[in-house]
């Protein structure tokens, strides 16, 4: 039986291009097909850990503090093993430390991996203790290598009774530290404490000090202390006490303050819009008094009105 390229060729001599051409890519597919079929199947197969080459420490003589060192051999010189992860430096257990991981060559080229451990607490007696198991996974994940515990013999720093003279007794817990004497420490305690005190006191006198030396020399202040000293003659003055709450309604709104001019003496003092009724009421009956030949407004009210003023004058320059 001829294969289709056998036929497809001597087509083509014989001239028929188009069938030749149709049975030449037939074949190549039919080939290419064949080809992965028969392929055969890679199955990965997973990484098996395999015993490491380990120079382990000697297995006597250790007491609390004392180190002991690991070298692992990492592959081959030929093919070195490269790990995907070293070995965290910590604290393992409540009695080893891992203090050091580092990887290192030697003459010859070997690759080694050393681990140092530190003993951080020690046994009650005699004992047997493990350095802890590892295994190690390359970085490309197709090998691992295992490093099996490796037990050592640990003594206690000192023995209980070390003696078996009765003379000598056990030994004892640590004696407590001495008392620290607190006398120094409280007195400096207490002279900040005076002192802090003596600050804030002497902030909290000037404070207060200028609150009142800020509102003894406020207008309307003013105006009542000097309304008080004229109430005090023989015979009170209307036109005089009426004469010093204009003053201060002057130097309070910076011109004079006639009934026309209100606003601009609210727009200066807003915190006297709410006698502005009764502010109102005085200049008009004022101007009545000086312009117009009415009697003066009653004393009395006079001085109401410019306690008011006073107490809105000092709470708003509290």
């Amino acid at each position: 039986m001829r294969s289709p390229i056998r036929i497809g060729l001597q087509c083509l001599r014989a001239g028929s291009c188009r069938l030749s051409v149709a049975l030449l890519a037939w074949a190549l597919l039919t080939m290419q097909s064949t080809a992965q079929v028969l392929a055969p199947v890679v199955v990965r197969k997973p990484a098996v850990p395999t015993p490491a080459l380990v120079q382990q420490p000697r297995a006597y003589g250790y007491t609390i503090g004392d180190l002991l060192q690991q070298r692992i051999a990492l592959g081959t010189i030929a093919v070195p093993f490269v790990p995907a992860e070293l070995p965290r430096i910590g604290r393992i257990g409540s009695s080893l430390w891992r203090r050091r991981v580092a990887q290192q060559v030697d003459a010859g080229g070997q690759h080694w991996l050393q681990i140092e451990y530190q003993l951080i607490n020690t046994p009650q007696s005699l004992t047997v203790w493990y350095l802890p198991k590892l295994i190690l996974k390359s970085a490309d994940g197709s090998n691992s290598i295992t490093i099996a515990n490796a037990a050592f013999s640990v003594s206690p720093f000192t023995p209980p009774q070390p003696f078996e003279e009765a003379a000598l007794p056990a030994l004892q817990p640590d004696a407590p530290p001495a008392p620290v004497s607190l006398t120094s420490i409280m007195r400096r305690i207490r002279l900040a404490t005076a002192a802090l005190s003596l600050v804030l006191a002497t902030w909290a006198a000037l404070l207060l000090w200028r609150y009142l030396q800020r509102g003894r020399y406020l207008p309307f202040a003013c105006a009542v202390r000097d309304m008080r000293a004229l109430r005090q003659a023989p015979e009170v003055d209307a036109l005089a006490l009426q004469r010093r709450l204009h003053h201060a309604f002057n130097t309070t709104a910076g011109a004079v303050v006639r009934p026309a001019t209100l606003p601009h003496l609210l727009q200066q003092a807003p915190h006297l819009a709410i006698e502005r009724s009764a502010i109102n009421d005085f200049l008009q009956k004022s101007h009545a008094a000086f312009f117009g030949g009415q009697p003066p407004s009653e004393p009395s009210s006079i001085t109401a009105l410019a306690q008011r003023l006073r107490r809105l004058e000092q709470r708003h320059a509290g």
